[in-house]
Parts: structure tokens; sequence; C-alpha cells
């Protein structure tokens, strides 16, 4: 029998890293998977790491991690909690070991120097590179918010809109589809049509789920920033390709991950 794969948290010891495994250990609670904790012992890396290689293999007896794991169980007292110490730099090991999860959710920003490496340049080589979904936590300025999904009605990724509903359902919160960038009447028109057939979808699969869709003629991107502000959680695509892009976020995870008020899910898709 294939194994559950779990939700994976990055801690650093910095009250924005204990805020992002909070809420993962809830929404691992909420879905019944299990939670991993991943903490980076960083090094400096430099000449001598070049020439002498890594050094030993660090202690898995951390007290951020036997922090986390106490922290974890008070807030979510069920889920299964387990932990890991991996020596290397942050934002090549998040990525690396983001295969066998299910979710990804890091931090916005630590604390300064090596003590504290969740900073933003890891959280945004972790949504960039990540073969998994990564969610950029944030503490959502409302409760009780919905899950916003920002899609292409002509090209509703299967991956972002699965993950949306899942999200939706794990927060028992309602779900809107979120479409911009309609400057002409035509292509409203089309994209209406369009979204109508997801909605339908959505409501004969998920009849339990409060699922709706929103249109404007304005920028897409700075849209979904103005929505976040009464939102439990964003959620767009990122292309998934095999090479190396030299900005793989794309234009509405780039900006929602500056300025949302909220948490950020930036789910990697393939085109079809």
């Amino acid at each position: 029998m294939e194994s559950i794969r779990p939700f994976l948290v990055a801690v650093d010891g910095s009250d924005d890293g204990w805020a992002a495994l909070e809420w993962t250990a809830r929404a691992a609670a909420g879905s019944g998977v299990p939670l991993r904790v991943l903490h980076v012992a960083q090094t400096t890396g430099g000449l001598a790491e070049v020439l002498l290689g890594p050094g030993p293999e660090p202690s898995q007896d951390n007290p951020v991690t036997g922090e986390a794991v106490e922290r974890a169980r008070l807030v979510a007292p069920g889920v299964a909690v387990s932990t890991q110490v991996v020596a290397g730099d942050p934002k090549h090991v998040l990525p690396a070991h983001s295969g066998g999860a299910a979710l990804l959710v890091v931090g916005t920003r630590g604390l300064s120097g090596l003590r504290g490496w969740l900073a933003g340049s890891v959280s945004r080589a972790a949504a960039g590179y990540a073969r998994c979904p990564v969610v950029v936590h944030k503490p959502a300025e409302e409760a009780g918010g919905p899950v916003l999904a920002g899609l292409d009605p002509f090209e509703p990724h299967p991956d972002v809109l699965g993950f949306a509903v899942a999200a939706a359902r794990t927060l028992g919160a309602p779900l809107r589809l979120v479409v911009g960038d309609l400057p002409s009447s035509d292509r409203t028109e089309a994209a209406r049509g369009a979204l109508e057939e997801v909605l339908t979808g959505l409501h004969r699969d998920h009849p339990r789920l409060d699922a709706s869709a929103e249109y404007s003629a304005r920028d897409e991107s700075d849209w979904l920033v103005e929505l976040s502000r009464t939102a439990a959680l964003v959620a767009v695509g990122r292309q998934l390709s095999g090479v190396l892009l030299t900005d793989p976020l794309g234009r509405a995870a780039d900006t929602l991950l500056d300025q949302a008020h909220c948490p950020v899910a930036v789910v990697p898709s393939r085109h079809r």
C-alpha cells in the first residue's frame, strides 16, 4: 500500500516559522495526513566546503525540532509528527525534499543571521522550484474568509483547481474562482461561458462545496492582492517545466508573495 504523503513544514526557530508550523499542523489534522518538520542546519559554504566537501551529518536531537513537536501537538493533538534535520543551503534543501511531500509550507521571513534562515529568498526559492504545492504562510487579516483561486478559464489547470478545492474543504471555507484581465466584452462572455462549465463540474463533483466565480477587467494580480485582505488563502499556479527558468514563479505568484494579506499557495502545473 502506498504511504500517505505528509505535509512538510520548514522551521528555523523564528516567530514566522512557528506560525507556519501551527497552520500546517491544523491543516494536516484536517486533511488526515502526517506532519513532517524539517529544520536546515545551514552551512557557511565557501572554499573549504567546496574543497573538503560537506561536514558531518547534523544531530537529529535539535532544540528547534523538539520545540516544533511540542507546539504541533498543542494545536493538533492527534496528528502524527516526525522531524528531520538536514545540513545545507535551505534554498536548495527545501525544493530537494519536496518530492515526497503533499505540501510544503514555509514562513515569509525568519531570524537574521545563520540561525534564522527562513528569509524571503528562501521562501521564494521553495515556491519557485519545489515539486509539490507550496504555501508561503502569512497570517490572514480576517478569519473565516474564502479560498481564492486565480484561474485561466480557457485553460483551468486541474492541479491548481484540485488544490483549491482540497484547501477549501480542509479549511471549511467557500471557494472563489477569480478571473481578471478581461478587457473586451467578447472575451468576457467567452470567459464566463468557459468558467460556468468549470463551476458546473465542481457543483456536480462536490455538491457541498460553496463555489462561485468573480470576473473583472482589472489586472488579475492586483485584484487578487486586494481580495486577499478578507481571504483565508489565495492559490495560483506556476509552470512546471524540465528546464531551469530565470523566473519560475510568473507575475501573479511573484506579486502575491510580496503583497498578499493571507497565506499564498503556489501550485506547480504542467501545460496540457
